[in-house]
Parts: structure tokens; sequence; C-alpha cells
């Protein structure tokens, strides 16, 4: 059977994808409560208790842990303001603790202090030269404490707000989009369907073979639509990003490039596309995620697939240009005005919608910009319009 999901073509794939796509993304993160969360983490009992008097007393809810480890589990299902922590604690102490919330990008943006016995000098240098947002010593002011602690909630309050706005704003954008992207191939859908429905027996294989394609085809185009969109969100959460921290590896990209190359080569040459590749330099090592890095270059070779013109014409072009790794796919297509070009990555721009209504919403240059700063890289753009484009995905060499 061709379909690779339930009939149609991939259409109920993409359905119950897009069903839990809009779930996740009509719930807004947990708005700001009113009674801010402080967690407060020393392995002191009277410490503890002292704290949690102090702050509830002046209508902050407090959480407590007795070390690191606990703290890191807490984190993990609750969400905080502030955080005051001791220094030297069992299990995992101060300073571990706070490497690991500045390494989660869940957890970097709350505030963090020091609250210790460690009052020499070169403790409190070290606390602040790691990074920490303050560093109170014991015995402690109260009226100092809760000044800090006022301050930095104002500050994480901020903070999470922007962040609760920015999200909305994406939540509509990405609603309102699907409403527009979405009704081309669901058309194409629905209407083959009920033909197929209504002329049950009176339909000749040719025509009945036409109508299943378009059915398959819509619901393919369905299927890569939310399949972007699903990418794009994880992105944006920063799963892109430590997928890439935690799995990259020294590549030759000359090496990488000649094996996506090989393996799109044959399905474009069938559409009558040449697809060539040059390298000018060799030994040209990047830091990379290569499957990222391969998704990149497939998106932009894609993009001038869609957008060619009668000369079906893609070269791919490879060269080191001072401490960076470039790699150029340039093609012969429509172009575009340069100006637009901002449009062309932003996340659901689309050149000439109305004239080319092509498939993917304008996310795929989106989301390989996204992935070429998580490498910290970017992609330059060069086109005009009936002129052919040239998109530049430029990497920083291993070592610089």
């Amino acid at each position: 059977m061709r379909f690779g999901c339930k009939w149609p073509g991939g259409a109920y794939c993409a359905e119950v994808k897009l069903q839990k796509f809009v779930r996740e993304i009509e719930v807004l993160p947990e708005a700001v409560t009113q009674e801010p969360a402080v967690l407060v983490i020393d392995d002191n009992p009277l410490i503890i208790n002292v704290l949690k008097s102090l702050l509830s007393s002046e209508n902050y809810h407090v959480y407590t842990c007795n070390d690191g480890t606990e703290a890191i589990d807490l984190l993990d299902q609750k969400d905080v303001d502030v955080i005051i922590c001791d220094v030297m604690m069992p299990n995992m102490d101060g300073y571990e603790l706070h490497k690991k919330v500045r390494e989660n990008e869940e957890l970097s943006h709350i505030p963090f202090v020091f609250l210790t016995a460690l009052g020499e000098d070169d403790d409190i240098n070290r606390g602040k030269e790691l990074g920490a947002d303050d560093y109170l010593v014991k015995p402690f002011d109260p009226r100092e404490l809760l000044s800090v602690v006022k301050g930095k909630v104002a500050r994480s309050r901020s903070l999470r707000e922007y962040s609760e706005k920015k999200y909305d704003g994406y939540r509509k954008k990405v609603i309102h989009t699907l409403s527009h992207e979405f009704r081309t191939p669901l058309v194409a859908i629905n209407t083959g369907t009920e033909l197929l429905l209504d002329q049950q027996g009176r339909l000749d294989p040719q025509k009945t073979a036409h109508l299943l394609e378009a059915i398959y085809r819509g619901g393919q185009r369905l299927e890569r639509l939310v399949n972007d969109f699903m990418l794009l969100q994880q992105i944006e959460a920063g799963i892109a990003k430590r997928m890439y921290q935690q799995r990259a590896t020294e590549l030759d990209l000359n090496d990488s490039v000649e094996q996506l190359v090989n393996g799109v080569r044959e399905e474009l040459e069938k559409e009558g596309f040449k697809l060539s590749v040059k390298s000018f330099n060799s030994n040209l090592m990047v830091s990379a995620y290569e499957p990222q890095i391969h998704d990149i270059l497939n998106r932009v070779i894609d993009n001038a697939r869609k957008f060619h013109s009668e000369v079906r014409e893609i070269e791919v072009v490879i060269y080191r240009q001072e401490h960076e790794a470039v790699v150029e796919v340039r093609d012969r297509g429509i172009g575009f005005d340069v100006e637009k070009i901002q449009e062309v990555i932003d996340v659901f721009g689309q050149l000439d919608r109305e004239r080319l209504e092509q498939q993917g919403g304008g996310l795929g240059l989106a989301i390989a910009n996204r992935y070429a700063a998580i490498h910290g890289g970017r992609l330059e753009f060069e086109s005009r319009k009936g002129g052919g484009t040239t998109v530049a995905l430029i990497l920083p060499l291993s070592g610089n």
C-alpha cells in the first residue's frame, strides 16, 4: 500500500499530529501567580525555619530543600522566582547546583542568591565570578535579605511576563497561519474524497488513480506542514540546542555535504535538475550535529527546487573564508527582491504567497536559519528578481 499512514495519504497522521500540536500551543505557560515563590536550600534546619518564617511573613511561598540534589528534583516540578542557596552542603554543594541551574535553559533565568557563612573576600569574589546574582553572608540582616529578594522577584517576574507575552504572540500567529496554510491541501483531500464516494463504480481507473494521487499529495503536504510547525516549537523550547550541545562532533564539512548531495541527486535528476558540488578547500572541520546540518542544506536545496525557472540548475560550493567554512547553494531560479530576504526567514513568511502557493508555509528557511544560529553560524542571502538566488550557510571552523 502506497500510503504511509492510514488512508488517505498521511492525512490521518497529519490530523492526529495537528490536534496534539494545537492542544499544546493553545495552553499558555502557567500564568504568573500572585504569590511569588522562593526556593531555600540549606542543610541547617534552623536556617531553613528562620528563612521560611521570615519570607512567609512577607507573603512569599517558600519551598525548602536540604541539598542541591533535592533542589534539582524540585525545580523539575515547581516554578520559583528566586533561589537562595547555602554553599557547603552534602551530596551537591551550592557551587555545583548553581552550575547546573545556569546550564539548564529552562532554569537559567532564575535569580540565584548565595547565603553562606563563607564570608572571606575570596569566597565572595568566587561566587560573583560564577555569575551569582547576589552573595549574602551569615549571620544576615533580615531587612537586607528581604530587600534583595524583593528586587530579584521583580526581575524574575518581568522576565516571565515578557516570555509569556512572546509565547502568546507566537501561539496566535501559529493558529492564524494554520487556518490559511492548511486550506489548500484540505480542499484537495475533501474534494477528491467526495468525488470518489459520490462516483463509486462510475469512475474509470485512470480518473480514480488521479484523484487518489491528489488526496495522497494533499495528505503529504499536511503532514509536512504539521511536522515543521512542531519542529519549530521544539527549537523555540531549546530542545534542538540541547541536542546540538550533547551530540555535536568534529565534522569534515566536505565529506558531509558530498554525502548529502549524493543522497538527493537522483530524486532531483528525475525532476530535470542538474545538481553539482564543488569544493575549493580541504580539511574544513566544524563542530556540528550532522543531522541538523543536513536538515539546513536539505531545506535550502528544496527551496531552490520549489522556486525554479526554466533553467533547472543547482550548484553547491564549499570553501574557506578566514576562520569560517561556507557552503553556498546557488540556483538559477526566479529569485526575489533583496528587501524580501528577511521575509523568507521570518517564521511564517512566504515569498509571493498568492502567485506561488508553495508547500511548507515559509517555514523551511526559518527553521534552517534557527539551526545555523544554534551552531554559532548564520545564513546569508543574495538574490535578485529573475536572476537566481544564493543561500550561504556559514559556520565557525573548529578551534576558532
